[in-house]
């Protein structure tokens, strides 16, 4: 339940209980003919999806550990669950595939003990119904450790950057090389974090052919059947984004870890990353394995006759106190399996949607995504929810803008906003991990997920 209550200009937002207030009518009482209380009811909900960021040296603004420092903020936490806001996960209920491994969001039934203990006063309720406390092993320091209960198998650092105490964006796009092997080698997961306490000050974002990370998303973990290959020596080409935070940082850097598959082992696929824009000129876009284009950061340019689109993203013009809509259409020349979905807008960001139109006709939504600046979540898909689109689909990727006062996330709706890579300006593409797949793998795939939806509906069939 991570929510900065102030921007970086140090403005704090204020709680709009009014405007919420209908919508909390809608809850349905979670716990009928008792009182809810936060011993029994809330303490178990905080410590399963709050506490890992709101405690001491957590992200969080605050800690909700306990019942004293959890009741004064009570009316927020109440405003940022009913909300959905937190904990942040920007998927829309409702509407395209619900089934992740990384949801982090409440059910409804959360959602109402947590409001109707807000209502009823936030009681304490018997002390002796409170649920051991959680304890944190301060010891790991990369998220993906305890998953996998070790640190990564390798780690590259990027080179430092000088970060000056105050001006505008900095971009810097330097190189590294993987050192530590003496054969090449399979990833079965990324992560990348700031180098120091210092670098995580100025830290926007960075991107490689390896891994991504931005606010809100540290890692990628591959499906199980899905790795990255390594290679001794790799070159590894940086796009990172810094941005002055009051005082010098003269050596920030980021540090790559990769866990591997045991030595000489191989998974039966290969993951790849992608961007899909959210551009009117994208439609004639055939997205092809290895092209280069569409790989972070792209090794061809996107204006280039090997990537065959023509780009207008300079048109992206929004007036104040405007809105805007941009839409790209992408044609899949090869069978595809989607594997993960990130949105990517800057600050006057509103939602990003993908659909998709298979070859026999058929059109659905795959997914709608509600933009939070702060939050880049990389939604990773079950995996017998993974999207399978034989080629021939065509991707319909949307972008809304937002440049009015109704965007709470708007730093100045007086301003005219265009495209660049300033966080001041706007932008807008899917990221995506996939799986390119040959025919005979995506005609196994599609078998093996229909017999896998066979046996989970007998399961539910049977009440089990």
């Amino acid at each position: 339940m991570n929510d900065p209550l102030c921007d970086r200009t140090g403005r704090i937002w204020a709680v709009s209980f009014a405007g919420i207030a209908m919508a909390l009518l809608a809850w349905p009482m979670a716990v009928q003919g008792q009182e809810v209380t936060f011993a029994r009811d809330v303490a178990p909900i905080l410590q399963e999806n709050c506490q890992v960021c709101h405690r001491p040296g957590g992200m969080g603004p605050m800690s909700l550990l306990t019942y004293e420092e959890a009741q004064p903020w009570a009316p927020i936490i109440k405003d940022r669950v009913a909300n959905r806001r937190m904990p942040p996960w920007h998927i829309e209920p409702g509407i395209g595939i619900q089934d992740f491994k990384n949801d982090v969001s409440l059910s409804d039934e959360q959602i109402g003990t947590i409001v109707q203990w807000v209502d009823s006063g936030a009681p304490l309720g018997d002390p002796a119904d409170m649920p051991p406390p959680l304890t944190f092993d301060e010891s790991i320091s990369w998220k993906l450790e305890s998953h996998f209960g070790r640190p990564p198998d390798l780690i590259v650092a990027s080179p430092p950057y000088t970060v000056p105490p105050t001006g505008l964006d900095h971009w810097f796009e330097p190189v590294s090389y993987v050192d530590g092997l003496t054969e090449p080698r399979w990833a079965m997961a990324t992560e990348i974090r700031p180098g120091d306490l210092e670098s995580r000050y100025v830290f926007h974002h960075a991107n490689s052919e390896l891994a991504s990370s931005a606010a809100g998303k540290d890692y990628d973990l591959f499906p199980s059947d899905a790795g990255k290959l390594i290679e001794p020596g790799q070159r590894i080409e940086w796009a990172m984004h810094f941005f002055p935070s009051g005082q010098l940082v003269e050596n920030a850097y980021i540090e790559l870890g990769i866990w591997l598959y045991p030595p000489g082992e191989r998974p039966e696929l290969e993951v790849s990353h992608a961007s899909f824009l959210t551009d009117p000129r994208a439609n004639r876009t055939v997205l092809q394995q290895n092209s280069g284009c569409w790989e972070q950061p792209a090794r061809v340019p996107l204006d280039s006759p090997e990537c065959n689109v023509q780009t207008r993203l300079n048109d992206l013009a929004l007036p104040p106190h405007g809105v805007a809509t941009q839409q790209g259409v992408h044609v899949l020349e090869r069978n595809m399996r989607l594997n993960s979905i990130r949105g990517h807008m800057h600050m006057r960001g509103k939602y990003q949607t993908m659909e998709a139109i298979y070859p026999d006709g058929r059109r659905e939504v795959v997914n709608r995504i509600n933009w939070d600046h702060r939050w880049h979540t990389a939604h990773q898909y079950d995996d017998h929810a993974a999207p399978l689109f034989p080629k021939g689909t065509v991707l319909i990727v949307t972008a809304q803008y937002d440049n009015t006062l109704d965007n709470p996330n708007n730093p100045d709706p007086d301003q005219w906003v265009f495209f660049g890579r300033r966080s001041a300006d706007e932008m807008g593409h899917f990221h995506v991990e996939l799986t390119w797949l040959e025919d005979d793998e995506f005609e196994r795939l599609v078998a093996e997920r229909e017999q896998l939806l066979r046996q989970m509906a007998q399961l539910e069939e049977d009440g089990q």
